[in-house]
């Protein structure tokens, strides 16, 4: 989730990729697949959603109260089951999952839930976080909450779910992230993880695709699907009634180490995707190393997206990842629509 909505605000801090000198056919964008982006975040700018040229977009809900506008969206965007311009997803984000407990942490007050979750070095400021937020949602309200979506919109993926711990909660526990100074307050990374695991098994038990973010924590998060992973030995396996689910999972504008990729590909019962955006790549990562990030995904299992928190600016966006994976893995740019569009088409069981 990108937390700037200047879809404008492209500069490039550590070089410019290099991108294909090929042109754009115009005629490529009805099949171009955003596979992750928040366009309805930018509510002066709903109408132009179902304008765009890119041909599918993956819509990112992260939070119990933006879930109706991406259900609009999504209805206002879909013509037809047959073609589905924008696929919905419905889930809580790392930033917001100190919102909702676990079952265990359900019958806890709501004092002694955020004490047990929130992190900080300045106690006052701890305190004074902890009377100014809001009753969190129990497990009950906001998993039938969620349950119910995905049941509702029978095409939704779970997502944008994940892990962060770079991320701060703002002054008075405020949800929009522009023009505000983050405290020093944390959500815990256990607490992180066990929220992101109620999605991921949900996910698998409804064959759903995950949207994960993960920021500093791609070693926690090896770590934990690692352990889920091993249950999916031949021996595990035996002892089950019903195999589980593989979980479709993408890791969406992945910052990680190259070598990192190949350890969650090999990871048993899951299969992962690796996505890659300007916005987040292109303006963060250094230039030879995305080029390695994108060498490094086999090619069925790459996919690009926009990562935008407007419309404005995802059409050409798409187009300026299709150039620099293309230029990345000496593709056409036919090609690079082609395989990820493809590689969308199996993430999302379209």
């Amino acid at each position: 989730m990108c937390q700037s909505t200047d879809a404008k605000d492209k500069f490039l801090e550590h070089g410019a990729p290099t991108t294909t000198k090929e042109e754009f056919d115009a005629s490529l964008f009805k099949e171009l697949c955003d596979s992750h982006c928040h366009p309805h975040d930018d509510l002066k700018e709903l109408s132009r959603i179902p304008q765009l040229k890119t041909g599918h977009i993956t819509i990112m809900g992260v939070r119990q109260d933006d879930w109706d506008a991406v259900s609009k969206v999504a209805s206002e965007c879909n013509s037809s089951p047959s073609n589905k311009k924008c696929i919905p997803c419905f889930g809580i984000h790392p930033w917001f999952s100190h919102f909702v407990m676990t079952q265990d942490e359900s019958a806890k007050e709501a004092g002694g839930f955020y004490n047990g979750i929130l992190r900080s070095s300045n106690k006052e400021e701890l305190a004074d976080m902890i009377s100014a937020l809001d009753k969190p949602f129990t497990y009950d309200v906001w998993h039938s909450n969620l349950r119910q979506r995905l049941v509702d919109h029978p095409e939704a993926l779970v997502g944008e779910v994940g892990v962060d711990r770079s991320a701060r909660l703002l002054p008075g526990g405020a949800i929009e992230w522009h023009g505000k100074k983050p405290t020093n307050v944390q959500t815990s990374i256990e607490h992180q993880l066990a929220i992101f695991d109620i999605q991921c098994q949900l996910a698998r038990e409804l064959n759903r695709g995950i949207s994960v973010h993960c920021v500093q924590g791609q070693g926690h998060l090896f770590t934990h699907l690692k352990s889920i992973s091993n249950q999916f030995s031949a021996r595990q396996l035996k002892k089950l009634k019903v195999v589980p689910n593989t979980l479709r999972m993408c890791l969406h504008s992945y910052g990680g180490a190259p070598a990192t990729i190949t350890q969650f590909l090999e990871l048993k019962g899951f299969e992962i995707y690796v996505s890659f955006s300007v916005a987040i790549n292109a303006r963060l990562t250094p230039a030879k190393k995305l080029v390695e990030l994108i060498k490094t995904v086999p090619e069925d299992r790459l996919l690009i997206e926009s990562d935008l928190n407007t419309p404005l600016g995802i059409d050409e966006c798409m187009v300026e990842i299709t150039k620099i994976v293309a230029e990345a893995r000496g593709w056409s740019i036919k090609q690079v629509v082609d395989m990820t569009n493809r590689n969308w088409k199996k993430f999302v069981n379209f």
